[in-house]
């Protein structure tokens, strides 16, 4: 979730900083000890203070639904301009590690957008561990994504190990584009500090280098991202594979369930709906199509993958896009202040457990909805 505190960026206390949210005074002191910052939100005065630095800030009218939504022991990153993203949600029992938006291919479909991949510099060590230090330890589930997570190198591997300290029976999941784990000795370190409960997800775009490398425009990218996957498949964590549903690989997502099913130990596929915004708004010609459309691609690749007893999932695909008998695959996969929905799915028999479309690709103008009246 992103908010605005717009008092602080007349007077900044540093270009950024990450506290833990507090409600009430008591843990306040104990909290700063171990060497956290804290903001203490005063619900009476609608204000927001910052310790260790004893600073207050006014929270104004137009800011304060977002802040009194937040929850004791939440923890938020705070920048000089007064934008603040809340990093780890207590109550959710999972948390996220963003390591920066940089990454070694370009996809013509991806979320985020080329200028702010090749501006982007991989999130220094400190301030990831850093952030680590806040979650509680009793998280079940952390997920550390990028951009590309393995730009950060050996770094990568401190996250993971600072993270199982931290939280020592959370389920790590690691998405990735595989390419660099064609390093031998690199996939061997990450064997070796993964468990079979963590999991790296890894996706194929194509049946062929040709087909992947077009769609990830980096060229050799197919043959790395196999070689990965096969120097992983000696571990013990889980694999799984992610496909990206577009329009320059639809008539191509058979031939891709192939590949899958001859890569040992995959025990996960995910068929994954198009996020619109970034390079796919920008390419929107190139890759859009109906959410239906592309549910009706992947319908011969479930089969295949179902039937070599591996677990599916669709991801991002409302229900009025998908044939009924493949409901109980759409998993609720859009993060809660991203998930939308047009008007007419108000009169929608099975509004209540859709898992709704990502707003951007409403924005856009393109997703049509299809109410299921019965």
């Amino acid at each position: 979730m992103t908010f605005y505190l717009s008092e602080y960026r007349k007077e900044p206390l540093c270009e950024y900083l990450i506290a833990r949210i507090r409600f009430a005074m008591d843990e306040i002191e104990q909290d700063t000890q171990i060497g956290l910052n804290v903001i203490y939100i005063d619900k009476d005065t609608h204000t927001a203070t910052f310790y260790p630095f004893q600073k207050t800030y006014k929270i104004q009218n137009s800011e304060w639904e977002r802040w009194c939504n937040l929850n004791d022991f939440d923890a938020i990153s705070v920048d000089q301009s007064g934008i603040c993203y809340c990093f780890y949600e207590a109550g959710s029992g999972e948390t996220t590690i963003v390591t920066g938006l940089g990454c070694n291919t370009n996809c013509v479909m991806c979320p985020v957008s080329e200028s702010s991949r090749i501006h982007a510099y991989p999130a220094p060590l400190k301030e990831l561990t850093s952030q680590i230090a806040y979650f509680g330890t009793a998280v079940e589930h952390i997920t550390i994504t990028g951009g590309e997570p393995t730009l950060l190198k050996q770094d990568l591997l401190e996250v993971i190990k600072t993270a199982k300290q931290q939280c020592p029976s959370a389920e790590i999941l690691i998405l990735t584009n595989g390419r660099t784990f064609c390093v031998n000795s690199y996939a061997k370190e990450f064997i070796e500090n993964l468990s079979a409960f963590d999991r790296i997800a890894i996706p194929i775009h194509g049946s062929t280098d040709a087909k992947h490398d077009a769609i990830t425009q980096s060229k050799g990218s197919f043959n790395q991202t196999i070689r990965g996957l096969q120097n992983l498949a000696v571990g013990k964590m889980q694999l799984e594979i992610r496909v990206v549903v577009s329009k320059l690989n639809c008539a191509d997502i058979s031939n891709i369930a192939d590949i899958i099913l001859h890569i040992p130990r995959v025990t996960v596929v995910n068929f994954i709906g198009l996020e619109m915004c970034g390079n796919a708004i920008k390419n929107r010609d190139r890759v859009w199509i109906d959410y239906s459309e592309a549910a009706n691609a992947c319908e011969n690749a479930i089969e295949k993958i179902i039937h070599a007893g591996i677990d599916i999932g669709l991801y991002n695909f409302p229900l009025c896009a998908v044939k009924r008998k493949y409901w109980s695959l759409c998993k609720d996969s859009i993060s809660d202040y991203k998930i939308r929905y047009k008007p007419e799915c108000t009169t929608c028999a099975v509004r209540e457990i859709c898992n709704g479309v990502f707003s951007s690709t409403i924005s856009t103008g393109c997703f049509v909805a299809h109410p299921i009246m019965e």
